[in-house]
Formats: C-alpha cells, structure tokens, sequence
C-alpha cells in the first residue's frame, strides 16, 4: 500500500527498488529483531516487551505520517516502526505456541488471521481518511488504531510457562546449538529461500495492477482482497496442518503458491485475472507466512521455543530483506515488465519448500507417508 503511494507522491523520483528498501528494511527488522525478543521473551514474558513495543511502534507510525523525505521515511517507517512492532508480534507467537501442542497450528493460523484482518481494514481506512484530509491524517488513522489493539493485547497476552527472570542470555547455547541439528538447520534454510520469494507479489501486486490500468484506489483495494482471503489462508491451513502434519502442510503451500505466481501473476493482464491471481495468491502464500512457526515449535524444546522462533526469524530476515529489492530491480531491468520477479519468487520458493522436504524426510527417517 505504501510503496504505491510512495511512487505517485513524496517519492516519484526513486525507483521500485529504492522506494521497496523502506519497506523491506520494516519486514527485515521485524522478522531479525525476535532473535533478540525471542530470548528475552523466554526470560521475562510477553507484558514488559509488548508495553514499551507499542510506545515504539506507535510513535514511529505517527512520525512517518510527517516524513517528506527518503531517510525520513526510513528512519521511521522502516526502523522505528518495526523495531516496536516486533516487540508485539514476537511474543504473541510465542505465547500462544505455550498454550497448544496438538492443535498449536490451528491456534496459531487464527491467531494470524489477525494480521489478515488488519490487511483487510487498513487499506480501507487509510484511503478513505487519506482521500478526504490528507496523507498524515490518513497514516495517523491507522496509527490510533494500531494502539488501541497493541494496549488491548499488552494486557491479555500471557504465557503457561512462568518466565525465570533476570538470568544470562548464553549465546552458544540460545542461537548456535540450535543449527547443530541438521534438521532444524534445514527447515531453517529452507523458510529463509521461501521468505526471499513470497513477499514479491505482496509487494508489486498493487504496482502491477497500476501498470495494467487499475486506478490507484482500486490498487490499494487489492491488497483488501488478498487479505482477506488469506484470513481463510491461515486458519484453514492450520487445521490441515495438525491432521496432516506441518511439514507435509507446509511444503504443499509452497509449492503450489509457486504454481499460482508463475502460471497465473505472469500472464495477468485483465482486471479479472489480476484480481483472481491477488485473491488465490492471498490463500496459498498464507500458509508459507503461518505454518513454519508451528513447524519450528515442534522440533523445538517447549522452554526454547521463544529463542528457537527468534534463532529462525533472525536467519530469514535476510532473505525477507533482499527479496522485493532485488525484484524491484529485476523490473527495472526489463523495463517495468515483471515476469522476471515472478520467476525468481517462483523458483525462490520451490527451492525453500525442497529444502524443507529434505528436512522433513530426515525427521521421519526417510518415510513419506507420515502425517508430519
């Protein structure tokens, strides 16, 4: 949503590439910072990370609704907002994954549904108080929103394990160990080479459509969409995931989520294919975003699973953060066509849900027939 309004206004004279910095910058951050958040989640619970993340999320959402320039929008778009947002998010996750062993990916496809949802009212809030007073207002709309649903979490979220307190973070033991295990190292590997890819489209559906004759709002009413059919895109994934297994779920997403951007997003030029691929996209790539938390919390010690979830989440923010810039640079090369980004998320994602089926084939001792 930001990135499209940034092209057509405060930022006309960056390219996709340049503009897409701030907002995989903002992806980045969230996703490196719970190698931090994770630990300290596991040492002192969900209330004293969330309350101060929320001062922090909110503030940077309200100061970029003042940003004119590029840094300005970096700082606190892509820094300060994210480094807040992270403090809320992680420890949600975590949380929930204490509550939950058999039905822990259920719970955690509603529980993200949530993001969806937000998908799904954002947009519409932002360009109906944008289209009438304005950018800042229509920012400061959703940052008010934003901190009414962080305040209500703060003080609801918690966790079944009573946190130890103050205690050393170990290093070696928290974040290396882990990756000692050839099998987490590869599920690892492979949520990371899924990450570089399935926020492209995320990131130029709505860039596309414009270049395809949607009007700006209508653009920004896609991602509305795509939201909101990944609402369904998460909860019913996580239902499938624990009767049929994460791995199994989670490799199956993937891959036809590949299918989708390849024989779908690449030939879209009508307004009706374009729509079709962002509402069979938002389904498909819910799982990719969803299912590897409980993936991951099930081959992690219940009293790590906070730190296991960050040790991941530092790794692929790597990949989250190159994806849409080097996208937006493959487009740029080919003069603003963008079938080379949708083959490179493609063959991205096939690749990570590879990966992870080596994985999954080293948990079950090479069986295939098992629901993991």
């Amino acid at each position: 949503m930001f990135v499209e309004y940034y092209k057509s206004n405060q930022l006309q004279e960056y390219s996709d590439s340049e503009i897409t910095w701030i907002t995989s910058i903002e992806t980045c951050l969230i996703v490196f910072a719970g190698v931090i958040v994770g630990r300290l989640y596991d040492i002192f619970g969900p209330a004293p990370l969330m309350i101060p993340g929320t001062i922090l999320m909110t503030f940077g959402i309200m100061m970029t609704s003042i940003c004119t320039k590029y840094y300005q929008f970096i700082l606190a778009q892509g820094i300060c907002t994210s480094l807040g947002a992270a403090l809320v998010f992680n420890p949600c996750i975590s949380s929930l994954s204490t509550w939950f062993i058999k039905k822990r990916a259920t719970a955690l496809g509603l529980a993200n549904a949530g993001s969806s949802l937000g998908g799904v009212v954002i947009p519409f809030l932002f360009r109906g108080v944008e289209l009438k007073v304005g950018f800042g207002w229509g920012v400061r709309a959703v940052g008010f929103l934003v901190l009414v649903f962080s305040t209500i979490a703060c003080f609801t979220v918690s966790s079944r394990i009573k946190p130890p307190g103050r205690q050393p973070i170990r290093f070696y033991h928290t974040y290396i160990r882990p990756f000692k295990s050839l099998s987490f190292s590869l599920s690892a590997l492979g949520i990371c080479l899924v990450y570089w890819g399935v926020f492209i489209p995320i990131s130029f559906i709505p860039s596309h459509a414009v270049a395809h004759g949607f009007s700006a709002t209508m653009a920004v009413y896609l991602i509305s969409i795509q939201n909101g059919v990944s609402t369904l895109g998460r909860i019913i994934p996580g239902i499938m995931a624990d009767k049929l297994g994460r791995f199994n779920t989670y490799v199956m997403g993937v891959y036809v989520t590949a299918l989708f951007t390849v024989a779908l997003w690449i030939p879209a030029k009508t307004h009706a294919a374009i729509i079709a691929y962002a509402a069979m996209y938002g389904f498909w790539s819910g799982i990719a975003v969803t299912v590897w938390q409980p993936m991951i919390a099930e081959i992690s010690p219940l009293n790590e699973v906070g730190a296991r979830l960050g040790a991941v989440s530092a790794a692929l923010s790597f990949s989250s953060l190159l994806g849409a810039p080097v996208a937006g640079a493959i487009i740029s090369s080919n003069n603003g066509q963008y079938y080379g980004a949708a083959i490179f998320a493609a063959v991205m994602m096939v690749s990570g849900g590879t990966v992870t089926q080596v994985a999954r084939l080293i948990i079950t001792n090479g069986k295939w027939l098992v629901a993991k």
